[in-house]
């Protein structure tokens, strides 16, 4: 047995010691659905992985284990040097919750120099979580650091109107929430994301009002 996996024997050995079986029933009725579950919550997932230098041959052990907490742990302790756009394309192909598409943002994605290209790629997929990880990727994005220019920003805003009448909540949701982030940014962007409002509006689609509401009380003031 090689290196990686008496780690990840002692790793899943903290795991089952921090199980939350009431955490797991609760994820299941927010339809966050895994292959395995113990429930672990986000904070003691850190304490876990504080222990350990990036690693990326770790960090595949950990993702293909397909339990959710090695999942987590996977893009926590991954050494962002070593992935590549098409690892990073693999990564959130596999993306199937809401909590893993926020996690993996925060964790990985939003650390890599080609973030920018991925988020706009991404938001143009057809697959929901693919999506949704886009636009959770720009709302980082655009909270950390310089967006880059217009043509940039319009992409966004084109693709968050075509995008807003999709009855996935958390497409919408992130939608919402990158919005918000550009319009914080300055004035003129504001400006922009009121007039995408504007568009988003005529869609006269009751999934896009839920895009509306989260967004225009926010930010129009």
């Amino acid at each position: 047995m090689d290196k990686n996996e008496n780690t990840l024997k002692v790793i899943l050995k903290e795991i089952r010691a921090k199980e939350n079986g009431p955490a797991v029933d609760t994820m299941d009725r927010m339809g966050m659905k895994y292959n395995k579950n113990f429930g672990v919550a986000l904070f003691d997932l850190k304490i876990i992985a504080s222990k350990f230098k990036p690693n990326h041959k770790l960090a595949q052990t950990l993702r293909n284990k397909n339990i959710r907490e090695t999942r987590i742990l996977a893009e926590m302790i991954e050494d962002d040097v070593f992935v590549t756009e098409e690892l990073a394309n693999k990564i959130v192909s596999n993306i199937d919750t809401i909590e893993l598409a926020e996690q993996t943002c925060i964790n990985l994605f939003k650390n890599l120099k080609f973030a920018y290209n991925l988020a706009i790629k991404w938001i143009k997929s057809d697959k929901e979580f693919i999506i949704t990880s886009g636009f959770i990727l720009i709302s980082l994005i655009a909270s950390t650091d310089k967006l880059k220019n217009d043509i940039f920003i319009e992409s966004i805003l084109e693709a968050s109107i075509n995008n807003s009448t999709k009855e996935s909540i958390f497409i919408r949701k992130s939608i919402a929430r990158a919005l918000r982030q550009i319009a914080l940014k300055n004035n003129k962007f504001k400006i922009m994301v009121l007039e995408t409002c504007e568009n988003i509006k005529e869609k006269n689609s009751p999934y896009a009002n839920l895009v509306l509401e989260e967004v225009v009380p926010l930010i129009n003031y």
